[in-house]
């Protein structure tokens, strides 16, 4: 709230979205903020430093559709998609197996892995 240009709505805004994540893993990607003005991202972005805390991922080899539509980057028709592979082929062996699926572009699979894991 102390930040130029962001009130309570949007503050509460970047804190929601960040949660929905599972954390942000690079700055930038609070400028996807839903409401938030780049011009305003611009202004705030050097106040913004990354944490130590990890990242809250997501077992695509455990998660059931619920887990998986809740995540931004995700949502209800990949998260179907994840589920179709897995139960027609087995386990994913590593996150690059998401390529197999056509709902997966290169673009997406880069912006959601750091959220990804195929388990312990």
């Amino acid at each position: 709230i102390n930040l130029p240009g962001i009130g309570s709505k949007l503050a509460s805004r970047i804190i929601n979205f960040r949660e929905k994540l599972g954390g942000f893993h690079s700055i930038e990607q609070v400028s996807e903020t839903y409401g938030l003005p780049d011009s305003t991202f611009q202004k705030i972005r050097a106040y913004f430093k990354l944490g130590n805390s990890p990242l809250r991922k997501i077992n695509i080899n455990a998660a059931a559709l619920d887990e998986m539509k809740d995540h931004p980057y995700i949502r209800f028709k990949l998260a179907q998609a994840i589920l179709a592979y897995r139960n027609e082929h087995g386990p994913f062996q590593k996150i690059d197996d998401l390529k197999k699926l056509m709902a997966f572009t290169d673009d997406q699979l880069t912006k959601l892995s750091p959220y990804l894991s195929v388990g312990e």
